[in-house]
């Protein structure tokens, strides 16, 4: 777990009724998968609903049904353990609490986040047991107004997960919470129907709105681009670089500063990591 910095998330939410104007042609041709309680049936029921105030009740219910009073469906890009930007589907998550989460950075102290970027299967939590291990003093004043702040929005407990997307560095988040205390109600049932929610909600939005997040990738740089960035990966200086491109270290700045806006990076580090992520040579 980090402690927080001075880095921000560039987020932006979205909600329900702008699916609406997306491709619906690919939404009708989306495949969803088989397996898992009422994963077919929900994803299929998303897809042929009329429009969003039928998807709004159908969703509604079945996170009702299951237990639940709110699903957050969030896709980030995440440079190591920093988010860098955030696309967040808020129709049925608090009020508010999405930009809250933003703008206070709660990506960066909620454990939820790296464990769902690191594992594709459901897991339960707590507010109770969240963060039940030591840490420092700075992380735990975080913790401290994350917890208020998860409170203050009714989210006392829940089951969370990730879900693949497909593009290098991006990741889906989807949880859904209770108001009520402890996670010992929520059975291996539970989880399955949490799971099966979160997919067919991931497969309705994925097929209408697949370019929510850009697309981290190499393709479009030119020669130039493509071996400053590889030199990154290879921790060569300015000069070195310009000697090896015969260009002025100057120039070599120049790129270095474009690539940076390119890939959103903060840094030298989230550049070089990055570059490792997405050259695949």
């Amino acid at each position: 777990m980090s402690e927080t910095g001075d880095e921000q998330t560039a987020l932006f939410t979205f909600g329900d009724t702008q699916l609406d104007h997306e491709d619906a042609q690919a939404a009708a041709q989306t495949t969803l998968i088989s397996g898992g309680h009422g994963l077919a049936g929900i994803g299929r029921q998303l897809l042929e609903a009329p429009g969003s105030e039928e998807r709004q009740a159908l969703m509604r219910e079945v996170i009702q049904r299951a237990g639940f009073d709110s699903l957050c469906y969030c896709r980030i890009v995440r440079i190591g353990e920093f988010v860098s930007r955030a696309a967040w589907f808020d129709t049925y998550s608090p009020p508010g609490w999405a930009e809250r989460y933003g703008h206070e950075q709660f990506f960066g102290i909620d454990p939820r986040v790296t464990y769902a970027c690191r594992f594709e299967w459901p897991f339960a939590w707590d507010l109770e047991s969240m963060f039940s291990t030591p840490m420092a003093e700075r992380c735990e004043v975080f913790a401290r107004r994350f917890t208020h702040a998860m409170k203050q929005a009714g989210l006392h407990s829940g089951v969370s997960f990730g879900l693949a997307t497909g593009n290098a560095l991006e990741h889906c988040i989807v949880t859904l919470s209770s108001a009520q205390t402890g996670r010992t109600r929520i059975a291996d049932t539970t989880l399955g129907e949490a799971y099966a929610i979160g997919v067919g909600l991931h497969a309705f939005i994925e097929a209408r709105a697949h370019s929510l997040m850009p697309s981290l990738t190499a393709e479009t740089l030119n020669d130039v681009q493509r071996s400053i960035l590889r030199f990154v990966t290879q921790g060569l200086s300015d000069r070195e670089m310009a000697e090896s491109l015969s260009m002025s270290a100057h120039n070599i700045g120049y790129h270095l500063r474009q690539l940076k806006k390119i890939y959103n990076a903060q840094n030298r580090v989230q550049l070089a990591y990055i570059a490792g992520c997405i050259l695949g040579d």
